[in-house]
């Protein structure tokens, strides 16, 4: 190639550079993205909710106002929720009377209603099961995967979030005996 060729060249492609540079905004125009909130976290408020239990019970997360709850996002085709769970019911059944509530909320718009009724009912769990059938708490709290944990405090503020299996029995026991010795002082 002679110099004169790469000269050319070279400048050609410099032009298309700065037209192209200068065409971009107009060709592709920059557009806001949504703003959309953050999932709750450490430190902040639990969003409110209502939902209800297989039987048609409603209960809201105000109910529980002042007392440590645990919010376990959970289905039934989920390996890691079912073993978890078990630990789960051993720590409220001891906690229970002391104040600590545990809402199993089963992703039921991802699940079928009779395989988490089925497998709730069969491991004779004590601590309440509601169905978010429609995916909206689960929306809202940004759920992304399961299981997903949060461990409320008495005052309302979420203390811990755990996805997937850290939610253990040994975990949600010192957790929760820490929330309960905090209130009595």
């Amino acid at each position: 190639m002679k110099k004169k060729q790469f000269i050319i060249i070279a400048v050609s492609l410099s032009l298309l550079s700065v037209v192209w540079v200068l065409l971009t905004p107009l060709l592709f125009p920059v557009q806001q993205a949504e703003v959309s909130q953050t999932a709750p976290h450490r430190g902040f408020y639990a969003p409110g909710f209502t939902l209800e239990t297989p039987q048609g019970e409603s209960f809201s997360l105000s109910d529980y106002h002042g007392q440590p709850v645990l919010i376990f996002f959970w289905a039934s085709w989920c390996s890691i929720c079912k073993a978890a769970m078990p630990g789960l019911d051993a720590v409220y059944r001891d906690f229970a009377p002391q104040g600590f509530t545990i809402l199993a909320v089963n992703t039921t718009y991802q699940d079928t209603l009779s395989s988490a009724v089925n497998h709730f009912q069969a491991q004779q769990f004590a601590y309440t099961l509601l169905l978010d059938r429609d995916g909206a708490v689960s929306a809202e709290y940004r759920v992304r995967a399961v299981p997903t944990s949060l461990l409320i405090g008495p005052d309302g503020i979420v203390t811990d979030v755990i996805i997937g299996s850290g939610i253990s029995e040994g975990f949600l026991r010192a957790r929760v005996n820490a929330l309960l010795a905090e209130g009595e002082e």
